[in-house]
């Protein structure tokens, strides 16, 4: 897509600036004694560029514009991305457009709607289907103007079907694969010690109880617990819901909010079954076979990564549902199937953790927890985003 890019602005006469910053090129042009710059972010290779770094390519390459005469200068950065949001604020205070990895050109509120007719001249180039503008408050449609498709195909080299898409994702999905090695690695490692034995061990330092959490004040629990698995399953179970379900929102909202959600919603996930064993329920009747018994509930131990996992099944859930009003901060495309592959991974595990709840093998309000939490926590982040655009707006 950049190389796209970058042929279209070479063939509507942008002139490169060979001195530009490494990784991000420029391109100016000049019309009278007005001049503009256009500046490339490949999103996928961005992940050094800070906020005062992109303002000041931008006011590096007005200066350029100055000193070759131009009485007035304009600047735009086109991001090339699916992490609306990140971007989002990363341009916040300058000119931008995004464009989406299916070549969608996304122009958010008090955005240029044109710059030196370059919105029309890449929407005619890169857009396989009609281009929505997004110009007035996110979700407000105004315009839905004509593309045009060109004879040769400019996207053979991008993934198509299923499994194509799907290893593409995976090479920008870090948090979630680092989550993943890092669950594995701690249970690998635990297991190398001493097998079982050093397991139980670790249970018994890290996870978390509401005798020990609350009672004794050892509180680093309800986090150190996210990372435990009691067996191979417990861990593979976990680890294949973190995979469908990371897969679909990495990609779809900024990495920072991805960590947010996770801790922040297998916090509340913690939290929640701590309430439900030392508060709601601390007692429990069992059943053995042969007569019924009592047992307190204040001292079982509960770990595992499903809480967080959840959480990221809450944000899901969120984006799915409710945060589809937020248009400016998701990408454009769906994908049905991503859709149904995270609803069937939620559905199994909540099934499971019910289906064997009465063996006390599950902790059934953690992943309820979870959902809940993250649902929350995804709301907050989007309603923060979504006020501090506004705000900025306002004051600009």
């Amino acid at each position: 897509m950049i190389e796209d890019i970058l042929h279209v602005l070479e063939y509507y006469h942008w002139d490169p600036l060979s001195e530009g910053p490494v990784g991000y090129p420029v391109y100016v042009k000049k019309e009278h004694d007005k001049g503009y710059a256009v500046v490339v972010v490949d999103g996928n290779n961005a992940g050094d560029l800070t906020k005062e770094m992109h303002q000041a390519i931008l006011a590096w390459a007005a200066q350029v514009l100055v000193d070759d005469g131009c009485t007035e200068t304009a600047e735009l950065t086109l991001f090339v991305t699916s992490e609306l949001a990140k971007f989002a604020l990363l341009g916040e205070g300058t000119a931008f457009w995004i464009v989406t990895p299916a070549g969608r050109i996304i122009v958010r509120m008090g955005q240029p709607e044109d710059f030196c007719g370059l919105r029309a001249d890449l929407s005619k180039t890169l857009a396989p289907e009609p281009a929505t503008i997004m110009s007035k408050a996110p979700g407000e449609v105004i315009a839905e103007e004509k593309v045009y498709r060109i004879e040769d195909n400019k996207y053979a080299h991008l993934p198509t079907g299923f499994w194509a898409e799907a290893a593409d994702g995976f090479t920008t999905c870090y948090f979630t694969i680092a989550l993943i090695i890092l669950n594995v690695l701690i249970f690998a490692v635990s297991y190398a010690a001493g097998g079982t034995d050093a397991i139980d061990e670790s249970w018994e330092r890290f996870a978390s109880s509401w005798d020990l959490t609350i009672t004794e004040h050892q509180f680093y629990r309800m986090f150190t617990c996210m990372f435990l698995h009691y067996d191979l399953y417990h861990l593979i179970s976990n680890m294949e819901a973190l995979l469908v379900i990371g897969y679909f929102l990495e990609r779809r909202i900024s990495r920072r909010a991805y960590v947010v959600v996770y801790f922040a919603g297998g916090l509340v996930g913690s939290i929640a079954s701590l309430l439900y064993h030392g508060v709601f329920v601390p007692e429990k009747e069992v059943w053995n076979g042969w007569f019924t018994y009592t047992v307190s509930q204040r001292g079982i131990l509960s770990a595992g990564a499903s809480g967080a996992i959840m959480a990221l099944a809450g944000a899901t859930f969120f984006r799915m549902f409710i945060g589809r009003s937020f248009d400016g901060y998701w990408s454009a495309e769906r994908k049905p199937y991503l859709d149904m592959l995270v609803f069937i991974s939620v559905i199994i595990n909540i099934g499971t953790a019910f289906f064997v709840e009465e063996q006390g093998n599950v902790d059934v309000s953690c992943h309820v927890g979870g959902i809940l939490g993250g649902f929350a926590v995804m709301s907050a982040v989007m309603v923060i985003l979504y006020r501090r655009e506004q705000r900025f707006e306002v004051m600009g």
